[in-house]
């Protein structure tokens, strides 16, 4: 793939890298200006209608997935099923539904399901109830399930696909309970497990020990996110600063991809701001919720907004994710503290592509092959879909 500059290379201590292992490193310095990439997509197809067939009547449309053949798996978590659409946007099938059977959903949990897709097509769903990750095969037959360890209850609901064809990496692993891995004092990085499901039961394997700020921020506390290049390597953002860092399949730091771009400092306006929006949030989100908890929930999240601890300052890079063939795709912060700006498209040996400019374009949910991309959509009326557009060239 053509880059539109070349970086230069540098050896040293980058401001604001966050883990003090990443000083004296070979850092890439990208430039400061962006390229601008028109946002040619072309719409393919669109799944997911009120008036349309049954089987594309979503209640909740959590996470999408593609295979190598190009067949999109759609998680509707709310109703328990997975439905699979070819390339075409033809209804395959669909399968799994709630229940406490092999193949089946935990009613009770639903919120809690985190969901990939393999390669070959398999899809890995993480039940919360059952603590364990439910495999099917490419074509819907429930294959095996695999356990958590220990007695806990765990909280898992980012998924990726390791490029080994067999296991997945996430960020989010919670458990409460005896025997899970947040029992006794929290280590001093936040680690990136690469979960082995071969077994009976997963093997948590911390394949990054990422740069963990103190306390406990709740307002622009530094995401991490980490995502799978087709080499096996990883990718991964930890810090409030442009640093984007790639290692090995194993973990070891290679480089860190950076551009100029500094952190805005957090005032007493910004986080007054933050604090309402959050609350207008969280009472929009049960403003027409039956749950008879509902009252009791919005109040919780009340307290927990107005007590929040912030981070000092306002994190440049928002996400990332990678596509298909191994672009890194960087979404910065927009003009509002909690907005989604531009975003970068960057080669994993230090290319810059060029930028998409603020609205654009939404991050894609998933990427597929010959640049097929899923992005989960909502109507006026809330009504959930998916549609696939392809990708021009530059942006695969």
């Amino acid at each position: 793939m053509t880059t539109a500059s070349t970086p230069r290379l540098a050896v040293g201590i980058i401001f604001g890298l966050g883990s003090p292992a990443l000083q004296a490193q070979e850092v890439i310095e990208l430039p400061s200006r962006d390229i601008r990439i028109e946002t040619e997509f072309e719409e393919v197809y669109r799944v997911g209608s009120f008036d349309g067939a049954e089987w594309e009547v979503f209640s909740r449309i959590s996470a999408v997935g593609f295979s190598q053949s190009g067949d999109l798996y759609v998680m509707d978590d709310q109703g328990g099923r997975i439905v699979m659409v070819s390339r075409e946007g033809e209804f395959v099938r669909e399968f799994g539904r709630l229940g406490d059977g092999p193949g089946e959903f935990a009613a009770n949990t639903n919120s809690a399901i985190g969901f990939t897709v393999l390669r070959d097509g398999r899809t890995v769903v993480f039940d919360g109830g059952h603590s364990a990750f439910q495999i099917f095969a490419p074509h819907g037959e429930f294959e095996r399930s695999v356990r958590m360890p220990g007695g806990s209850l765990y909280l898992i609901r980012t998924l990726a696909p390791a490029r080994d064809g067999e296991n997945v990496i996430t960020t989010s692993v919670g458990a409460f309970g005896m025997g899970g891995p947040d029992d006794g004092p929290e280590p001093p990085f936040r680690p990136v497990y690469r979960l082995v499901l071969t077994g009976d039961e997963v093997v948590q394997d911390t394949v990054i020990e990422a740069w963990r700020p103190s306390g406990d921020p709740g307002g622009f506390g530094p995401a991490l996110v980490a995502r799978a290049l087709p080499d096996g390597s990883l990718v991964y953002t930890d810090s409030s600063a442009y640093a984007i860092k790639v290692t090995t399949p194993s973990g070891e730091l290679t480089r860190v991809l950076a551009r100029p771009f500094r952190p805005e400092p957090v005032t007493a306006r910004i986080r007054e701001g933050e604090i309402e929006r959050q609350l207008a949030q969280n009472e929009e989100r049960y403003s027409d919720s039956t749950d008879p908890f509902a009252d009791a929930v919005v109040e919780l999240g009340r307290r927990r907004i107005r007590d929040m601890e912030f981070y000092h300052e306002i994190p440049v890079v928002r996400t990332l994710r990678t596509s298909w063939e191994g672009t890194i795709w960087v979404q910065r912060r927009g003009e509002e503290p909690a907005g989604d700006g531009p975003i970068d498209l960057l080669t994993p040996e230090g290319g810059y592509v060029g930028t998409y400019a603020a609205g654009s374009t939404e991050m894609p949910d998933a990427f597929g092959p010959d640049g097929l991309a899923a992005f989960i959509e909502r109507d006026a009326f809330d009504v959930p879909s998916v549609a696939v557009r392809r990708l021009p060239i530059g942006g695969r």
